[in-house]
């Protein structure tokens, strides 16, 4: 762990500007005077005809009689407006467990007078906020979270964070970062729904530079969740800062974070970019070899090339040689015979190049030029000069060709071999 703290305390410092740049104010601004003559209005009580059906009815609700206790809320009428808002409200509450649509009726007629107490206004408000959002009319859910924050007071953060769920629901992401954000600020402790979500709505708007700042965040404050880390080191290539993708991948590797095919293969692809081929071919080995990653065409030419990059030539002709098999591909058993050569395997490279051959390899007269290398460094000055006339036959190849073909018959006849 001792890593993943140095990590992190460097990534504090990369994200201190963006922290303290934020600004503090926040979205809805509720006048807190008038919140305070809400919460100190006099306490209203139901007629008694009303309380004795609220009664009944909340008695039904106990016996998980739904049905009956919605009929006897709606079998009493009454003209008094605080009643009539107290029966909506429980209407609404009922319905809210059984049909978005009414429960959003009800409740929406229930604070509309707002003559309901503080608290049952407040919680009516919020419940119909959170039905419109359930019933993805996200517009109207956005404003009755702003309108119950008004009336509140209460900055609170659960709210900010629906107001900008709704808006990247509606695909309007350049407006889900200042509710995110707020919904950051005033939640008790870091949580890391509003973070995920600004980091959607970055990577939506291609707001790259940005969007690793964030995630540099989250990885400082949720060090442990093992999905921020692949974010990070795969959004690091979103601004080409390979070295940094590549440190992350690492810290998370060394970690045990990188527990998918498609998180080792970003790994190992790093390796690659970063130039260093031999770590991206063993990477990627050693997890085919365990059974992670795929044995396929794709990861099998991956090994190979960077093998062979690396001038580990004998490893990559060995899975250029798995990957011809795998395959019946011509070119693999060209390229085995490419790494065969350059280790001056000559045998099994003249083997493989006249596979090559066989399966009518594109470009047929490079692999004869090949073989003319292959042939002449083991003094077959007959085999050599065979394959440079079949080489020849490509016009391409003339100058090559040229080269070669005086060369090999003074050999030829300085050894007394008939051409």
């Amino acid at each position: 762990m001792l890593k993943l703290k140095k990590l992190t305390s460097a990534l504090v410092i990369a994200t201190a500007l963006t922290v303290t740049a934020t600004s503090v104010t926040a979205a809805v601004q509720p006048n807190m005077a008038k919140v305070e003559e809400r919460k100190a209005r006099k306490t209203q009580i139901v007629g008694e005809r009303v309380g004795k059906t609220l009664v009944k009815a909340f008695d039904l609700y106990n016996e998980e009689k739904l049905d009956e206790a919605i009929a006897v809320l709606l079998d009493v009428n009454s003209n008094n407006e605080f009643d009539t808002a107290t029966l909506n409200r429980f209407l609404g509450n009922l319905y809210a467990t059984k049909d978005e649509k009414q429960a959003i009726k009800y409740l929406t007629l229930a604070v509309k007078p707002d003559v309901l107490t503080f608290n049952d206004q407040a919680l009516s408000m919020k419940l119909l906020a959170d039905m419109l959002l359930q019933d993805k009319q996200y517009q109207k859910a956005i404003k009755a979270y702003e309108d119950w924050i008004m009336f509140t007071g209460e900055q609170n953060s659960d709210a900010y964070m629906r107001i900008a769920n709704a808006y990247y629901l509606m695909n309007q992401h350049d407006k889900v970062i200042a509710p995110a954000d707020d919904a950051i600020r005033f939640s008790p402790k870091p949580t890391e729904g509003p973070y995920q979500l600004k980091m959607a709505a970055l990577y939506e708007l291609k707001r790259y530079k940005d969007l690793v700042a964030v995630v540099e965040t989250m990885v400082q404050l949720f060090p442990e969740n093992k999905q921020f880390w692949v974010y990070l080191g795969n959004f690091y290539t979103l601004t080409e800062e390979y070295s940094k993708s590549l440190s992350t991948l690492q810290l998370a590797y060394s970690q045990g974070y990188l527990e998918k095919d498609s998180e080792v293969r970003m790994l190992a692809q790093m390796y690659a970019n970063n130039n260093i081929p031999y770590k991206a071919a063993t990477t990627m080995e050693k997890h085919m070899k365990s059974g992670l990653v795929k044995k396929d065409k794709n990861n099998l030419n991956f090994i190979a090339s960077n093998y062979q990059t690396a001038r580990e030539f004998l490893k990559a002709a060995e899975y250029y040689g798995e990957l011809a098999k795998m395959t019946n591909d011509a070119d693999a058993y060209r390229r085995q015979g490419s790494s065969y050569l350059a280790i001056q395997r000559y045998n099994e490279a003249i083997a493989a190049f006249d596979k090559a051959l066989s399966m009518n390899v594109d470009k047929p007269s490079g692999v004869y030029m090949s073989l003319v290398d292959a042939y002449f460094y083991q003094k077959k000055y007959k085999e050599a000069y065979a394959a440079l006339m079949n080489a020849k036959k490509d016009p391409a190849m003339s100058r090559q060709v040229r080269s070669w073909e005086s060369y090999i018959k003074d050999k030829a006849k300085q050894k007394g071999v008939s051409l």
